[in-house]
């Protein structure tokens, strides 16, 4: 009799039912009960290359990378030469950050088997990992040239060129990874976002839509539909997409906190106050939540709670600058100044061209009386839009306080040429006023200095 690599029949007979039950769980997506079953073979057979193999592409779609990795490794050890186990391992590595050693497996691979098509087509989201995306657009060229048609090869470029800003490019990749294979996934999805960050909601809703008839369950795509028709002002649907989540996962903070959302919008603010509050239970690190209970508070006449909150909020560093000119805002009504200053400052240093951080700091800066700093803001204001009429007044304003009224009334002036409105007619009218008496009182004050 050949020997088998088993005690007897009966451990043969086991695993093999194990591994064809692994593959039935498998196929239909319950993966923890394909990963039970192919590791009760592996018990009987641990050397055996293909069932490590399984494993570690069962252990994969757990998202337990570094557990696949192992998997790949131990079958790699039977099988040191075997393309498809390469591959993985190079592709796992990719996954946990290690690219060099990532790299290191793809070179291999590609000398030992040249005409071996994902060797390339893997590196693409190496290289964009990394940031060297001509690199990136090497591998996708290399690729091409062994399989033109391949869907991978499109959509792994695709987020290569998405992470440029390259959203009109990605976008056609994508589409030809769509055209290669209907069925890729997630395609629709990146598409979606691809059209979001170009602006165009309604593509991008369209997409967004594709994806959930493909995956309705899916927790990412409903977040990212649901914040999408938020956007849109499209409120019953956005609220349909995040009762969804909560359907599936009751403790998804995100989903909570963006049922706040709507309620803050419809002006139910009772209700927006108990769901923040719910999220914030759930994830005490729920970016957002504290600031938009600051808002709520301060809308219901309790400003010591928004306080609360809104300093809450600073601790997390926030780097959106639409909410940290917000939060400034807020701050302020609560007198805390010098938080709302720092909220400011940070604007100005995330976006120097965005004119709203130096003028809302000036303000911060003219109320405290430190004329000067908050002049300097209004002229940086000014140097990254000459026109803007609100700092043109502030200047005036700001210039008349410290008695120059001729400089005064040249910013006055500049701001009436761009907008012509009776309170900057009245300034003017005040300022020639002011000028004209500074001028008449002068040889007077001089006069009197003489026979003092």
């Amino acid at each position: 009799m050949l020997y088998d690599g088993y005690d007897d029949k009966s451990d043969w007979s086991d695993a093999e039912c194990n591994i064809e039950q692994a593959r039935d769980y498998y196929d239909r997506g319950c993966c923890r009960e394909a990963l039970h079953k192919i590791q009760a073979a592996l018990e009987a057979n641990p050397n055996n290359s293909n069932w490590l193999f399984n494993k570690g592409l069962v252990l994969d779609s757990l998202e337990r990378y570094r557990e696949a990795l192992e998997a790949f490794e131990a079958a790699r050890e039977l099988e040191p030469h075997d393309p498809e186990i390469l591959n993985c391992i190079g592709v796992d590595y990719t996954r946990l950050g290690r690219y060099d050693r990532a790299l290191e497996i793809f070179e291999f691979l590609q000398e030992a088997t040249p005409d071996y098509e994902p060797a390339y087509c893997n590196r693409i989201i190496t290289y964009s990992e990394m940031g060297e995306h001509e690199k990136a657009e090497e591998m996708f060229y290399l690729a091409q040239q062994l399989r033109a048609d391949c869907p991978l090869c499109y959509f792994n470029i695709g987020n290569s060129l998405f992470s440029r800003q390259l959203y009109d490019r990605a976008i056609w990749c994508w589409q030809q990874t769509r055209y290669y294979d209907s069925h890729h996934p997630m395609v629709d999805y990146r598409i979606a976002q691809a059209y979001w960050a170009q602006g165009d909601h309604t593509r991008a809703r369209e997409y967004f839509l594709a994806e959930l008839r493909r995956r309705p369950g899916d927790v990412e795509v409903l977040l990212d539909t649901g914040i999408l028709l938020l956007e849109m002002n499209h409120l019953d649907s956005a609220r349909e997409k995040f009762h969804r989540i909560v359907e599936l996962d009751d403790a998804h903070s995100q989903a909570h906190h963006y049922l706040g959302e709507i309620f803050l919008h419809e002006g139910h603010l009772d209700q927006a106050v108990e769901t923040f509050h719910r999220a914030l239970a759930l994830d005490p690190n729920q970016r957002g939540c504290h600031y938009r209970l600051g808002e709520c508070y301060l809308r219901l006449g309790r400003p010591d709670d928004a306080r609360e909150h809104l300093l809450a909020e600073i601790q997390f560093n926030c780097e959106d600058t639409e909410v940290l000119l917000n939060l400034g805002c807020l701050l302020e009504e609560v007198n805390e100044t010098i938080e709302a200053i720092r909220s400011y400052e940070r604007v100005i240093d995330m976006s120097p061209n965005d004119i709203r951080g130096y003028h809302n700091l000036s303000i911060c800066f003219y109320r405290m009386g430190r004329l000067d700093e908050g002049i300097e803001l209004s002229l940086g204001a000014l140097d990254v839009n000459p026109e803007h009429v609100p700092s043109l007044v502030n200047l005036a304003y700001a210039c008349q306080r410290k008695g120059d009224y001729a400089t005064a009334l040249d910013y006055a002036y500049q701001a009436l040429e761009r907008v012509d409105e009776p309170q900057i007619r009245r300034l003017v009218k005040s300022l020639k006023r002011s000028f004209f008496l500074s001028r008449t009182l002068q040889p007077i004050q001089r006069i009197i200095k003489r026979f003092r």
